[in-house]
């Protein structure tokens, strides 16, 4: 009678290896990649007014939040008397003194651009004349709306590559039904 340990020295063993790819696999690859290369042309959508408006308002408000968090953290480093030299050089460029006083004033002034409706309309109407006067040339455009417009355009670029892709899979899956 044979072991069962000597039945399987007489067997080879068996290679591990992944199986290729089957044509059906790489036409859905195919068609993905196909699909979000054609998407990738929403970037050359037009820019919608009130879209742009909105994100540059919102780049707006991020960026004065950022400076409000900035200011508190430097207003702590004052009264811990441990002033860096980057918080030194950032009072320097707002044109502010080290003094907690002075920071607070400005950081109530920047919550107060960002939250006021007067304020906050008077800020979406730049945007709106930007918009209306360099609606195809946005290297005229200041540094924040530009960086709008382009936010806006990189968007649109991502959403197409995203829906594009999902649309080529789904005709991919549809094309290789055997």
């Amino acid at each position: 009678m044979v072991s069962y340990y000597e039945a399987q020295i007489g067997q080879m063993p068996t290679p591990y290896y992944s199986q290729p790819a089957t044509s059906s696999n790489k036409r859905k690859l195919g068609m993905t990649v196909a699909g979000g290369l054609i998407g990738m042309n929403a970037y050359y959508l037009p820019v919608n007014k009130d879209v742009y408006v909105q994100r540059g308002f919102d780049m707006t408000r991020d960026e004065a939040n950022s400076q409000v968090r900035t200011l508190k953290q430097i207003a702590k480093n004052i009264e811990k008397q441990s002033m860096t030299t980057e918080d030194k050089m950032f009072l320097q460029q707002l044109g502010l003194p080290e003094d907690v006083t002075a920071i607070t004033n400005h950081c109530k002034s920047l919550e107060e651009k960002v939250t006021n409706p007067a304020s906050v309309k008077q800020i979406k109407d730049k945007y709106i004349k930007a918009f209306d006067t360099n609606n195809k040339k946005t290297h005229l455009m200041d540094a924040v709306c530009s960086d709008a417009y382009r936010a806006v355009k990189r968007n649109k670029f991502w959403w197409g590559v995203g829906i594009g892709s999902g649309i080529g899979l789904a005709l991919g899956l549809m094309g290789s039904r055997d």
